[in-house]
């Protein structure tokens, strides 16, 4: 309640004082200040305040176990960061709304709010929050026993630290590659991208990953049957991780040893890491390895004839249970709930954007422009990607739009017109077909893509810069060669050049002369050798 004596900006002042000095244990109580302001005060917060409060009442939310009022609190604080363009607060509420639909077990949601974020930290050139995000992207796709996909977002994630030269992201990164290689059983390849990430950690003197990269190594290990080395490391691991007290993951770890020592035929100490899981926190979140630890348990205790600790554990299995029925119960209902809001939002946006459009179909057909689109916006036969017409219309709208940085990349298939020859123009059609879908693959949702004629297409990135244009391209030109086309038991080796021309939007507004740059870059590349791309800045 807001203190009578106090003005509301008093009020405002103090309760903000409060939540700013509130630990983070003491979350809830904060939330408690935060709706008090949302109630009482909401008019007179500023923006930034309100973006404040929000968050904290998301936290809040979240730490008390009321999920879906966390998630309400931060589709509110998505909504009113996109409406003022503070796109770094829109990340921040969108990775929270996929830690819930995580947490939760409702992985598509969760997946949906972080490309969302990852969609935003791309147009805006955030590069050390892309890579936080596909890290964690990855993680979840990996819950899904998704590896090869969670695999592909490692891989981005370690290139993008790479070239922000973050070692320990890039540790991280070269981590969960080598986590993946590990579960897809890819042994080899799990132990290369381990010594790398040591040997980063060894120059770079990141002791806080050692715990982490040790757990891994040692699952490596585990995985040949070299159960005393994998114990070796783990054992280095939990040493550390008892001093940082991160649950999670010293209780997967201490179940690994378990399992490790029991294969090697010492249950006494298999006991020992069991005994030391089951004093931890019973965290309601870890019910999945609470179940795990407590069927172990029973296990082990009946091996050893003891009835009571038996028991015991089973009595551990089931409250483990009940929190794991109570958390799906909940998931069900917030998501149907959570879903259902959506669609009524975007129902809602869906009515306006139609009496909008029809508005705008009215005056079109006032101007005589509808069989002129008609005829433009049209897509190649082929391929399916958009003609020039098309392509040549859609950059005319981006120029219309607010300014930001465009990247306008020329691609064009390397000796195509041999592939014609020694191989047919049906195997031709294949190569143009197959290259398409690996640009696709590569670009980004809001990219555009169009062809100009017979191996040439034209790529336009909205909202990046030199930097940003230079990787994609280069993440177009390694995947498309890195395998190459089958058709009628032939295998055709297909490489690409690339020229890319980066500038301001207004510069689309003169698309022949951006063209005419982009175009003298791909000519450059083609003479260095092709398979390469070449990147120049237009200065408008």
């Amino acid at each position: 309640m807001p203190k009578t004596s106090l003005s509301p900006r008093e009020n405002i002042d103090a309760d903000l004082a409060a939540m700013r000095t509130a630990s983070r244990a003491q979350s809830v109580e904060s939330l408690a200040l935060g709706e008090g302001l949302l109630k009482h005060f909401s008019e007179h917060l500023s923006f930034d305040e309100m973006l404040f409060v929000l968050r904290l009442c998301a936290s809040g939310c979240e730490s008390a176990g009321r999920w879906l009022e966390a998630l309400q609190f931060c589709r509110r604080g998505v909504d009113l960061a996109a409406r003022n363009h503070k796109h770094l607060e829109s990340i921040a509420f969108l990775t929270v709304t996929g830690s819930i639909h995580a947490f939760l077990r409702n992985m598509h949601l969760a997946i949906r709010a972080m490309r969302e974020a990852i969609l935003i930290a791309e147009q805006q050139q955030l590069l050390e929050h892309q890579i936080r995000l596909l890290l964690a992207l990855g993680q979840m796709y990996s819950r899904l026993d998704l590896h090869e996909t969670a695999l592909d977002l490692y891989r981005r994630a370690s290139e993008f630290a790479g070239e922000a030269k973050h070692a320990p992201m890039r540790i991280g990164a070269l981590d969960h590659i080598a986590g993946s290689y590990r579960l897809m059983q890819k042994l080899d390849q799990a132990e290369l991208h381990m010594e790398q990430a040591l040997q980063i950690v060894q120059t770079q003197a990141n002791r806080d990953l050692m715990p982490h990269l040790l757990h891994t190594r040692a699952g490596i290990y585990a995985a040949r049957g070299n159960f005393a080395q994998a114990l070796v490391d783990a054992d280095a691991s939990v040493a550390q991780l008892r001093v940082s007290n991160n649950v999670p993951v010293l209780l997967r770890l201490l179940l690994d040893c378990a399992a490790w020592r029991q294969a090697m035929g010492d249950v006494d100490g298999a006991q020992a890491h069991l005994r030391e899981a089951s004093a931890l926190p019973p965290e309601k979140s870890l019910y999945e390895m609470r179940e795990e630890l407590a069927l172990a348990r029973v296990r082990l205790e009946r091996m050893h004839q003891q009835p009571e600790r038996a028991l015991l554990a089973l009595d551990d299995y089931l409250k483990a249970r009940a929190d794991g029925i109570t958390i799906k119960i909940e998931s069900q209902r917030i998501a149907t709930q959570f879903v259902e809001d959506v669609e009524r939002t975007e129902a809602r946006g869906r009515r306006e954007s139609a009496a909008v459009n029809e508005l705008t179909l009215r005056l079109i057909e006032t101007q005589a422009e509808t069989q002129r689109i008609a005829r433009q916006v049209s897509r190649d036969p082929l391929t399916g990607v958009l003609n020039r017409s098309a392509f040549e219309l859609a950059a005319e709208r981006v120029a219309g739009g607010a300014s930001q940085p465009v990247a306008l990349i020329i691609l064009d298939i390397d000796n195509f017109r041999i592939v014609n020859i020694d191989h047919g123009h049906l195997a031709g059609d294949k190569v143009l077909e197959v290259v398409v879908e690996r640009i696709r693959q590569a670009l980004r949702t809001n990219d555009l893509l169009g062809r100009f004629a017979g191996d040439e297409f034209f790529l336009l990135c909205l909202g990046v810069g030199p930097r940003i244009g230079a990787a994609i391209a280069s993440r177009i030109l390694k995947r498309i060669s890195e395998q190459p086309v089958l058709y009628e038991g032939h295998s055709i080796s297909v490489t690409v050049s690339m020229g890319v021309a980066c500038a301001q939007t207004k510069a689309l507004s003169t698309l022949p002369y951006l063209v005419k740059r982009a175009d003298a870059a791909l000519r450059r590349a083609k003479l260095a050798g092709k398979n390469r791309t070449v990147t120049v800045r237009v200065n408008t």
